[in-house]
């Protein structure tokens, strides 16, 4: 039997060693969610101060999440529908792209499972692949593999309902993130943090002051003299990292070698007549990419491309151009180098959002970093100590998760099969991660998906973005194999046949948005 030691060996926390200060530098979504889910989960004892200049704009353009989000949104205990009516938010059920292996292809990277399983051990994928070699044959019309999910049967009708309990039921079997505008996030979650006890202070840093022995950040100084003093320090100054990057010069690992787009151009347009997506896009150009973000009130638009191959002023054009309804500004420029801080915790500081690193917005990935960051901060919440083992943890985990997400969007490129610019030839042969490499390697052989069981994007993901950019497996797999082929394709036919039923049941996506989260603005 396993003894268990007195309760004495395991002491509380010496008042004089427990965190009891946070300070939040810099506000914008990254600061405001960490004020408000910090604000939630701590003790009262525990002060949460954010500090931001209003003369200092937020990067924030308009966002895309993925469907973890939801978790945030429990943790922080916020309301679904008050937060879409307030940011003017839409649902999103997965990112379209479009021209990404080939000019004119289109396929969904879709949010949830199969409509249903043929069995427990073989992954749909595999079948659909089977089912192939019958459609090669019979010449019968044949479903696109994002067909196997109700996502993308909803997505093409633009209907849109929130998904019920029981999973057994095709219909059911989709998840949703979030469409929604930066700017009004902020200021809901600012209204929330500051209800639940959130300090706000208003000030321009000009100084960071350090301990001289631990080299720990004791206070940051304002303008005006100021200082405000805290136990642990979370930067959320963007780009200029004044705590993670400046003061403690943590060093940046650039992986522009992998992804050498270092420039976007944003910009908000009105929102077509007609229905409202449930999805966002990622248009392909002949350089980079052009993102479509659907809100209730706008559309938020996008450039994502590399100043290597082409000029800023061609790639406004190129946006502008591109565009489906009257631009409502004149295009703003951000640049960015793609990378991130080697560890996004040092000493008393942690960096969250773009202070701790960036990668393209191609999978919508920016606001859940922030998210499972703090996530992870709340697991390993340390003493004023620093608790070493804490640290490190964190910064391991983190590091394998922006590793785990580059190599994702590194696979869009380099299998990208166009050979119409210069930039889409580097990309194809460009040097890729050993890491993706293997992923890679594995999955030609017989389709499998050899990603660890914490990777943020799991076989759905990976399988709709290989298939949907014809990075095909060069064999069937050996227990796939034992089925005929014809049998797999009448399957393949009846899950498509079943989802585009289940999807003509769904409200319209702006009707549904109307009645469950209208705007408080319109």
């Amino acid at each position: 039997m396993t003894q268990i030691a007195p309760a004495e060996h395991l002491p509380r926390i010496p008042a004089d060693e427990a965190v009891r200060r946070v300070l939040v530098v810099g506000g914008g979504s990254s600061g405001w969610m960490a004020a408000t889910l910090l604000a939630t989960v701590l003790s009262k004892k525990v002060r949460v101060e954010l500090v931001e200049s209003e003369a200092i704009g937020i990067v924030g353009v308009g966002e895309a999440t993925i469907p973890p989000m939801q978790q945030f949104n429990r943790a922080a205990q916020i309301d679904e529908r008050g937060f879409m009516a307030a940011t003017q938010g839409t649902f999103k059920l997965g990112i379209e792209f479009h021209n990404w292996g080939q000019v004119g292809d289109r396929y969904l990277h879709q949010f949830g499972r199969p409509a249903r399983e043929l069995d427990a051990v073989v992954p749909m994928h595999h079948w659909w692949l089977l089912g192939r070699l019958a459609a090669a044959q019979d010449g019968a019309p044949y479903p696109e593999f994002d067909d196997m999910f109700m996502a993308r049967a909803a997505a093409r009708l633009d209907r849109f309902a929130l998904a019920g309990a029981r999973k057994d039921l095709p219909a059911n079997r989709y998840t949703h993130a979030y469409h929604f505008d930066a700017h009004l996030y902020a200021a809901h979650l600012r209204k929330i943090a500051e209800g639940r006890g959130a300090v706000r202070t208003e000030g321009r840093i000009v100084d960071v002051e350090r301990d001289g022995e631990s080299g720990f950040v004791t206070a940051v100084v304002l303008d005006d003299g100021r200082r405000l003093e805290a136990d642990l320090f979370i930067d959320c100054t963007g780009f200029a990292s004044l705590l993670l990057g400046k003061a403690l010069g943590e060093p940046f690992d650039d992986w522009s070698r992998y992804i050498p787009s270092d420039r976007a151009l944003a910009v908000p347009s009105a929102r077509p007549a007609g229905g409202i997506r449930p999805y966002t896009q990622g248009i392909a150009h002949a350089v980079g990419w052009q993102w479509r973000i659907p809100l209730q009130h706008r559309t938020g638009n996008g450039h994502v491309f590399a100043s290597a191959f082409c000029s800023e002023d061609e790639a406004e054009a190129r946006l502008l151009a591109n565009l489906e309804g009257e631009a409502l500004a004149d295009p703003r420029l951000i640049k960015f180098t793609t990378g991130r801080r080697q560890r996004a915790w040092v000493g008393n500081v942690v960096g969250l959002g773009l202070s701790s690193g960036f990668l393209e917005p191609l999978e919508s990935t920016s606001i859940h970093f922030v998210q499972s960051s703090l996530e992870r901060l709340v697991q390993y919440f340390p003493t004023r100590a620093m608790d070493a083992a804490l640290r490190d943890a964190f910064n391991r985990k983190t590091a394998e998760e922006w590793a785990d997400v580059r190599d994702f969007i590194v696979a869009h490129y380099h299998l990208s099969e166009r050979d119409d610019s210069e930039f889409w030839r580097y990309v194809r042969h460009m040097e890729i991660p050993d890491s993706l490499k293997h992923t890679l390697e594995v999955w030609r052989a017989r389709g499998i998906v050899d990603v660890s069981g914490g990777h943020l994007f799991q076989l759905g993901s990976w399988s709709s973005v290989l298939i949907g950019q014809r990075c095909l497996p060069g064999g069937v797999h050996a227990l796939a194999d034992r089925a005929s082929p014809a049998y797999a394709a009448e399957q393949m036919r009846r899950i498509a046949s079943e989802c585009r039923a289940a999807a003509q049941g769904l409200p319209a996506h702006a009707d549904f948005l109307r009645d469950y989260c209208a705007a408080e603005t319109v």
